[in-house]
């Protein structure tokens, strides 16, 4: 169960210490064999981090209800499978089911109710004849005479009751049972009453203390507690100590001082079970200690405490002796007050005696000095402030003194008192930051400490005002002792040890420490070591609490802590560079720890390049490694299809991965890389991209703000060498005879609509005199956009270094009106395109353009009356569109006179198209249907096919078709469909999709 085991001998004899190492190397493989494993590459593994922890219930084994069980006098019902029994602990009534054999369904799963009806109605707060003491819990499942019994238990006490406990003769009778709500009862017990001659006590199996004092000093205590309680905090000092007498197992009486203990009121809220700080007198000893406290066991979480400081202790940490007993204390005065205390913790305190018997040199006992910190507390709660009101100086670490025990004795010896002035400055030290954990303390106790607190879920014995130092006078070292670790919680973080933050050599041995204590062997073995007397404690502390100790919170820990030490990934890799020689590429640490990188392995497991400076990415740390390739590198990549080797980009991106490790764990981890990664340059493009959209229209001549939403183009010759950028919220106004030289890549930008009318004798000219320009951008106006009696002519694409659209005109989600206007010799893919917007366009011509003429995508919208000439693609081109066209001539288009896809519908009549590849085709789910249609010299007539897998079959039906001078009058794929004058054509072929595209007929194919 060892975390880790020291041994050296000294002998003179060179076979002695030969053998002596052998033995030793045998022994600790012994001890590594179930946490350690090596793989086939030989790389050091952890084997058990990627396996979840499980463990066993414990179970009961010597504690008996025996004593209750025997007595018929105490069963207050009894059925075939289940006995009641009424009995009492410490004063405190308590009602007991005792179900024989396994139970299941609703006997193990129903609540019960329980009310408990009074002779005096009055002495209940809610104004009702009973106490309401309905309750729901898991039994315990003990044996007596060698017989099983699942036992479920209920203290008669409710806050609602005047006095909190009920006594035998405040009740007149009890009603109980078991049931589920929304389905009624499963068992109904009606008027049990409880004899008067009640006498059994349940028994526990624990030490008894007794303690005596007088009146006057208990009367001193309880206005101490009153106090502290009607503040919430106990404040504790010197004269607050009064005398009493102690012994153990009615043993002989000792004298001893005694006061309340504790800083917060749970140690003082219970009835009588109140924390005390107790030293004895005349140099006695109380169970071999001088200063002790006993407490409540709910401040120290019950059994938790006791099992956090015996496994401490196993693995040399000076731990403090915890243990249970049964106290009893009278208080005397003409009469003796008997008060049973009950089940109470025994916690050894700070002094010489700890030291020394945890098997360590008489030396000096630290901590921060707490004092300050509850000073504030006070005040804060006499005040009655918000918690948020505490003072951050005040409580600081930074500014809490140090404090060394025993004081006075430290001071006033010459030998201690060194040590102690030693100890503080290596403290002073760690808090100034010229020190650090791994100098000052033993880094190999101190890291234990921390792996198991975090195991047992104490990091409440990690917060700086619960830490308590040793400073061992051999070594020159700090120790922690434990104390106060509120074990037994589920895990949430790690809280981090004071002053670890940098410390590398802390860190890196801890994660050594939590690999070993986060193994299920480890656990089941500490749990095998102690379960004997763990499960005697339990009975015990379940006779009066009914509390059981929940082992598998120590398992839920062991995969907590794999969690964070194995994380589902602990790196990204994106790919920055790769070249013949060298690749590059930026990792990032997504673990809570630092990362090693190892190396560029192939998925095979083939090792392509080692790191040989091993870097290390920090914590939240993001770095670009660099690899040297060899040829090696390159013949990973030979195959059958790729002979010549080589890397091939981006395919053969995933079939290397970065390995890495996280220091002290060394299990070698495989992550993929990604092909693409973060910009480098990023802060540039970022600047580039805001600088694109930022608005600018305030700083051209012609433009002029005439009101808060209009700005006004002044009409004259003017020319664009940058970006025109106009914001949302305007209307643009262009007036007749306005003309625009777009020269240096620059475009025209607006979130706002435009209104461009020319007129016949004067229109709007936007152009590109020296063919440098860019183009127009309209996107997402709320109002319509207004063209009429315009010119665009020699215009490419809106487009930067990040972006760019299609069109050399383009309306995004913007409604258009255009009309009268022409769209000559653009540059760039579309002379028109608009996308996701409604329009209507009249009497307007196309002519020169370098590929599709008029481009829509997802639009819906009309076209009449307009002309497309020499298109370098097609004259109409629409995908996911709705189209009504009347009165439409298309000549000489390089590739199709009209194109719909992506199920679009095209309607209309008298439309002419000559020249060309292909007159109309319909693809992918569209419909054409059209009245008077001329096509003439043209390769192809009509064609409807499906090219994309996810849309269907395509349309086209014909009213009143001129095909004149046509080499091949239609081709219809399969399940497609032509109709001419509602007659259907024979569809010839299943794999048209083969035959167009440059294939056989379209642009390609001349």
């Amino acid at each position: 169960m060892k975390i880790k085991n020291d041994s050296s001998q000294k002998n003179t004899a060179i076979i002695v210490v030969s053998l002596l190492s052998i033995l030793l190397i045998v022994f600790f493989l012994s001890q590594e064999k179930n946490v350690y494993q090596t793989d086939s590459n030989g790389k050091s593994e952890v084997s058990h981090l990627n396996e979840r922890t499980e463990l066993a219930r414990i179970k009961a084994k010597n504690f008996t209800y025996e004593a209750l069980m025997s007595n018929e006098k105490l069963q207050l019902y009894k059925e075939e499978g289940l006995v009641v029994y009424a009995t009492e602990k410490s004063g405190i009534l308590k009602l007991i089911y005792a179900y024989e054999d396994e139970i299941s369904g609703r006997k193990l799963t129903d609540n019960f109710f329980l009310h408990a009806y009074l002779k005096d109605s009055t002495k209940n707060k809610g104004n009702v004849p009973y106490i309401n003491l309905d309750f729901a819990n898991k039994p315990m499942k003990i044996n007596s005479k060698n017989k099983d019994y699942f036992i479920f238990q209920r203290d008669l006490s409710s806050e609602k009751f005047v006095g909190e406990h009920l006594q035998i003769n405040d009740i007149k009778h009890i009603n109980t049972g078991r049931f589920r709500h929304g389905i009624g009862r499963s068992l109904s017990i009606n008027k049990l009453t409880i004899p008067d001659s009640l006498s059994s006590k349940l028994q526990v199996d624990l030490p008894k203390i007794h303690i005596t004092t007088s009146a006057k000093n208990y009367n001193k205590i309880r206005e101490k507690r009153k106090q502290a309680l009607e503040i919430g905090v106990l404040s504790s000092e010197d004269d607050d100590l009064v005398k009493g007498d102690i012994s153990f197992n009615y043993g002989a009486l000792q004298k001893a001082k005694f006061r309340l203990k504790g800083d917060w009121p749970d140690h003082l809220r219970h009835q009588n079970k109140w924390s005390y700080r107790f030293i004895m007198e005349d140099g006695n000893t109380f169970k071999g200690m001088r200063k002790f406290s006993i407490q409540h066991p709910r401040v120290r979480n019950y059994l938790w405490e006791w099992l956090f400081n015996k496994i401490l202790k196993e693995e040399d940490i000076i731990g403090l002796r915890y243990d249970f007993a049964d106290v009893t204390m009278d208080v005397q005065s003409d009469t003796v007050e008997h008060i049973p205390i009950g089940i109470m913790a025994l916690e050894e305190s700070f002094d010489k005696i700890l030291i020394e018997h945890n098997r360590r040199r008489e030396g000096v006992i630290l901590a921060f000095d707490e004092s300050l910190f509850w000073d504030d507390t006070k005040k804060e709660k006499e005040f009655r402030l918000d918690h948020n009101t505490y003072s951050k100086k005040i409580r600081s670490l930074e500014n809490a003194p140090i404090k060394v025990f025993n004081q006075n004795k430290v001071l006033s010896d010459s030998n201690l008192s060194k040590q102690f002035n030693t100890a503080k400055d290596l403290l002073d030290g760690l808090k100034s930051g010229k020190h650090t954990l791994s100098n000052v303390f033993d880094i190999d106790k101190l890291t234990t400490y921390v792996a198991t607190s975090y195991l047992f879920g104490g990091n409440h014995g990690l917060v700086w005002h619960n830490l308590r130092i040793y400073y061992n006078p051999i070594t020159s070292k700090l120790e922690p002792i434990s104390y106060d670790s509120n074990s037994g919680i589920k895990l949430e973080t790690l809280r981090p040890f004071p002053f670890s933050e940098s410390d590398s050599i802390f860190k890196h041995k801890l994660r050594e420490k939590l690999k070993i204590v986060s193994s299920q062997s480890y656990i089941e073995n500490l749990m095998s070591t102690y379960s004997e007397e763990l499960e005697r404690l339990e009975r015990n502390l379940f006779a009066e609490y009914n509390i059981e100790f929940d082992h598998s919170i120590l398992a839920y820990n062991s995969n907590y802590i794999k969690k964070t030490l194995q994380p589902a990934r602990q790196i990204t890799a994106q790919l920055v560079a790769i070249n013949h020689t060298n690749v590059s590429i930026a990792i990032k640490n997504l673990s809570d720890h630092p990362v090693i990188i190892e190396g560029i392995e192939h998925e095979d497991g083939r090792v392509l390049s080692i790191n040989q400076s091993q870097s290390l990415i920090p914590l939240d740390g993001e770095e670009i490694v660099h690899f040297t390739l060899d040829n090696y590198f390159k013949n990973a990549f030979v195959s059958k299809k790729n002979k010549k080797g080589a890397f091939q980009y981006p395919k053969d991106v995933g079939k290397i991965k970065i390995a890495h490790h996280i220091p002290g764990i060394d299990v070698t981890n495989i992550s993929e890389i990604l092909p693409y990664g973060t910009n480098q340059n990023l802060d540039n493009s970022i600047a580039m991209y805001k600088k694109s959209r930022a608005a600018n229209y305030d700083g051209f001549d012609f433009v002029q703000k005439t009101s808060d939403s209009t700005l006004s183009f002044k009409k004259g010759q003017y020319t664009l060498t940058e970006n025109l950028v106009v914001p949302a919220n305007f209307r643009i106004e262009i007036p007749a005879g306005f003309e625009l030289d777009f020269q240096n890549q620059a475009s025209f930008i607006s979130h706002s609509p435009i209104i461009c009318i020319g007129t016949k004798e004067n229109p709007i000219r936007l152009y590109s005199s020296d063919s440098s320009g860019g183009g127009i951008f309209i996107t997402n106006t709320t109002e319509k956009s207004v063209v009429s009696h315009s010119i665009f002519d020699n215009l490419s694409n809106p487009q930067s270094e990040l972006w760019s659209v299609s069109g050399a005109v383009n309306f995004h989600e913007s409604e258009v009106h255009i009309s009268h206007t022409t769209f000559s010799n653009n540059r760039c893919e579309d002379g028109l395109n608009i996308i996701r917007s409604t329009f209507t366009m009249t009497d307007t011509r196309f002519e020169g353009t370098y590929s599709d003429a008029f481009d829509g995508d997802f639009v819906t919208g009309t076209l009449e009356r307009c002309t497309f000439l020499n298109a370098g693609n097609d004259g109409i081109d629409i995908s996911g569109s709705e189209l009504v066209i009347k009165d439409i001539i298309i000549e000489n288009p390089a590739d199709k006179g009209i194109s719909a896809g992506e199920h679009s519908s095209i309607y209309g009549a008298n439309v002419s198209v000559t020249g060309g590849e292909i007159g109309v085709v319909s693809k992918d789910l569209s419909t054409i249907n059209l009245t008077d249609l001329t096509i003439s010299g043209t390769r192809l007539g009509l064609s409807a096919f499906q090219k994309k897998s996810e849309y269907g079959v395509a349309t086209i039906d014909i009213n009143n078709l001129l095909l004149d001078n046509v080499e091949v009058n239609h081709l219809i794929e399969i399940d497609s469909r032509l109709s001419i004058d509602k007659v259907t054509v024979e569809t010839v072929s299943n794999n048209v999709i083969d035959q167009m595209y440059g294939k056989e007929y379209g642009k390609s194919s001349k």
